[in-house]
């Protein structure tokens, strides 16, 4: 798992692009401060720029250098029951095309060890979105995911390939005045 870390993070501290194992799917992931690795990834997913990426981080400490946060004990609390995507106005640091300038972007901590310790060797958020075409159904398992994605990317990563599962994570609003609403 080490030398797959390492080998991950070489490749996105050099605008590369990843297919890794998350939380809950195979994702496609870049630097979500480089705005070259962001518009890659629209680019290999065929996905419209105005659809804005999540993306993933190793804390909520992390999370709070880019947002916003007024109850981290909160956040926490939701996110330990299932995986959560949280939804924050007014990022800051990030690339500029992760959101598409709609002022807002999503962010879930991984429960999953495997992320957390390539983000915390990272050092800063890697932008995460399913690997599959825009449209396609997403992937449920590593031999799901399409040729061409796996073609387009900079490295695979090596580790957790029989994974299978999908679980998609639960999305909340979480606004200036500190209340937080259910979308998904």
């Amino acid at each position: 798992m080490n030398n797959e870390i390492t080998n991950a993070v070489d490749v996105l501290k050099s605008g590369g692009i990843i297919l890794y194992p998350t939380d809950t799917i195979w994702g496609v992931g870049c630097d979500a401060c480089c705005d070259i690795a962001v518009k890659k990834v629209y680019e290999i997913k065929r996905r419209d720029h105005s659809k804005p990426l999540i993306c993933l981080a190793s804390s909520f400490e992390m999370v709070s250098e880019y947002v916003e946060i007024s109850n981290l004990k909160k956040l926490k609390s939701i996110s330990e029951k299932s995986p959560t995507t949280f939804i924050f106005d007014n990022p800051v640091k990030i690339s500029k095309y992760v959101s598409n300038n709609n002022y807002s972007l999503g962010f879930r901590v991984p429960n999953d060890n495997f992320c957390l310790e390539l983000i915390k060797k990272f050092g800063r958020p890697i932008v995460s979105t399913s690997a599959n075409i825009s449209g396609i159904d997403i992937p449920s398992e590593f031999s799901l995911i399409s040729s061409e994605i796996k073609s387009k990317v900079d490295y695979i990563v090596d580790y957790g390939k029989n994974k299978k599962s999908y679980t998609p994570s639960t999305i909340f609003k979480f606004d200036e005045k500190g209340l937080i609403t259910k979308l998904r």
